[in-house]
């Protein structure tokens, strides 16, 4: 008799429980869940998510838990939802030691066009050619060619080379700077060197490590304005090269700076990382090894 009690009891206890089956799912509403997403997910219809949950209408609180009868667990949507990719951007650089043998500077865009000088009133390669120009050259300049702010400064009399490659390179100041660069567009340290040196039609090797070998040794002691200063930067050999203007200050293209611009060779890092001088203009002739 006592045993029949018993499960008559436990039967009425079980029949007090929701009905909802061991089988049935359940799933817990998250950031950007909708009826039909789920419905999806888990292969039950949106009707049925309803009523077994009492929802009239379609908002969803985030942390809800859903019954759902007769659905499937959806372990791969978990798996989706945890699981993030990092995308990876890589930037493709060309290094101008990686240069192929024999590729020359050119004093032209690629493109042919001609870089905006508006915003920060930087050279064109016209001026820059006037003023390469000496004295007797920039005399007889067409003047549709040389513009106002050129006339005064070229064409000085008695002016060596030396005085008009410094010119010129002081007017690049600004230049913005670009690793593998070789136009105004954008240059690195030897493109600016070489650029600088072309535009009096003098040739240079393209990179820091070829013009090295360039010229005569010259001491720091004895360094002349024109001259080319070396540094090891990232590498056992020479890669940086700026022209020395005197007073212990260099013009170079930078790339801490992004431009063309002027330091100190007493900067700690320049002292640290000088390699040495060469002199490729000796009393206003050019040294060709």
């Amino acid at each position: 008799m006592k045993r029949i009690l018993t499960t008559l009891v436990a039967l009425a206890v079980l029949a007090a429980i929701p009905a909802v089956s061991l089988a049935d799912a359940t799933h817990v509403v998250r950031k950007g869940d909708t009826l039909g997403k789920i419905a999806r997910a888990h292969h039950v219809s949106v009707a049925t998510i309803r009523a077994a949950n009492g929802i009239e209408g379609t908002h969803l609180s985030v942390g809800t838990k859903l019954v759902l009868p007769g659905g499937k667990a959806h372990s791969k949507l978990r798996k989706a939802r945890s699981g993030k990719r990092k995308r990876v951007i890589v930037r493709e650089k060309t290094p101008a030691e990686e240069l192929p043998p024999g590729a020359q500077l050119s004093l032209v865009d690629p493109q042919g066009s001609t870089p905006s000088t508006e915003a920060r009133k930087l050279p064109t390669e016209a001026e820059l050619t006037e003023l390469a120009k000496g004295a007797k050259a920039a005399n007889i300049a067409s003047p549709a060619v040389a513009s106002a702010s050129v006339a005064p400064e070229a064409g000085k009399a008695g002016e060596s080379i030396k005085d008009r490659l410094l010119r010129v390179a002081r007017r690049m100041l600004e230049v913005p700077y670009r690793f593998g660069g070789t136009t105004l567009w954008g240059l690195d340290c030897s493109g600016f060197v070489q650029k600088t040196f072309a535009f009096l039609d003098l040739e240079l090797p393209r990179t820091a490590r070829e013009q090295f070998r360039e010229g005569l040794k010259v001491s720091k002691a004895d360094l002349s304005p024109g001259d080319l200063v070396f540094f090891r930067t990232y590498a056992k050999f020479p890669s940086h090269v700026g022209i020395y203007l005197g007073d212990n200050r260099f013009i170079h293209a930078s790339s801490h700076d992004r431009e063309v611009t002027i330091d100190s060779l007493d900067q700690p890092y320049y002292m640290k990382h000088y390699l040495g001088a060469k002199r490729l203009l000796v009393e206003g002739d050019y040294i060709q090894n």
